[in-house]
């Protein structure tokens, strides 16, 4: 599977912070605790054994993610990555406790990066399944979409900046990640709200990350980009994807698209979401957009 990302992930920092406010939260279960601790030992684990620093590791309940960030990897070819991949998968099958309740195991490489200070951009890259004993498992044993609709937001602060990105890694819209469209929505807000304190001010937009891959160039020109709200459009503009074209004459597309925030909250107040771009449609899922609405949480309304 090629370039694209994940799921909601946590660092162990992040991690361990939020063991620390459990414990000392009435009510927060032993059970809870004892699942992010089993996570804060496997992400350190797991960078200690492959040797980076960088991992991200989520159990939604079913599925544990495991993500490279920022990899050396990432500049080789996809057959290391899915060699790194399968070790991986081994090690959790040997070394997470909890791994007998899991449907499956994901691993996957991202690259991420800040520019201008304020804003973060995150690129997808391979992802690979596997069962809870660490076998290949191909994606076509799952509804398109499944493993997409299972995304949630994450949410990463930064001391420095003081400031918190909340951010859905990957919407699978059409195709999958090696000839596709997704979607990764994103946006910072001031202050720490990883905890359950909420932003108190709004981000003036959110930040879509578009991004496609085919034989063919999806989006050539500058398409007409619309969201339309329950049959209503709410927003209209249009844009130009940057396009490159591999040596093996794939089509890679990138586009950051900012929406208001008054009509991202529109968006996610709507039972039906459609996204035109050129001629082309998608209807979001439910599960999509209750993921889209998640990120609403974080912001006091």
């Amino acid at each position: 599977m090629n370039r694209k990302v994940s799921s909601s992930i946590l660092p162990v920092r992040f991690l361990t912070l939020a063991l620390a406010l459990c414990c000392l939260t009435t009510g927060c279960s032993q059970e809870l605790a004892r699942t992010l601790l089993e996570l804060t030992r496997l992400q350190t684990a797991i960078a200690k054994e492959f040797g980076e620093p960088n991992v991200n590791v989520s159990n939604n309940g079913s599925s544990l993610v495991v993500t490279f960030i920022n990899s050396p990897l990432n500049s080789q070819a996809t057959e290391e990555r899915a060699k790194r991949a399968g070790q991986t998968a081994a090690f959790v099958s040997q070394h997470y406790p909890a791994v007998a309740g899991l449907e499956d195991i994901w691993v996957g490489f991202a690259k991420t990066e800040t520019r201008f200070i304020f804003m973060h951009f995150t690129q997808s890259l391979d992802f690979f399944r596997f069962d809870n004993r660490g076998q290949p498992l191909t994606f076509d044993k799952r509804a398109p979409g499944e493993f997409d609709t299972r995304a949630r937001p994450s949410a990463v602060y930064s001391a420095k900046l003081d400031q918190t990105e909340v951010a859905i890694p990957l919407l699978q819209l059409e195709g999958d990640s090696s000839n596709g469209f997704a979607l990764s929505p994103h946006f910072s807000v001031p202050g720490d709200v990883t905890g359950v304190r909420k932003a108190t001010a709004s981000p003036r937009s959110v930040n879509f990350d578009f991004s496609s891959y085919s034989e063919k160039s999806m989006f050539p020109g500058a398409p007409e980009i619309s969201f339309l709200a329950d049959g209503k459009t709410i927003f209209e503009t249009t844009d130009q994807f940057s396009t490159s074209k591999s040596f093996e004459g794939q089509f890679s597309e990138f586009l950051l698209l900012e929406v208001p925030f008054p009509v991202f909250r529109r968006l996610t107040a709507a039972r039906k979401v459609r996204l035109r771009i050129g001629d082309r449609e998608y209807e979001l899922t439910e599960e999509q957009l209750k993921a889209l609405r998640a990120m609403n949480d974080y912001v006091r309304a």
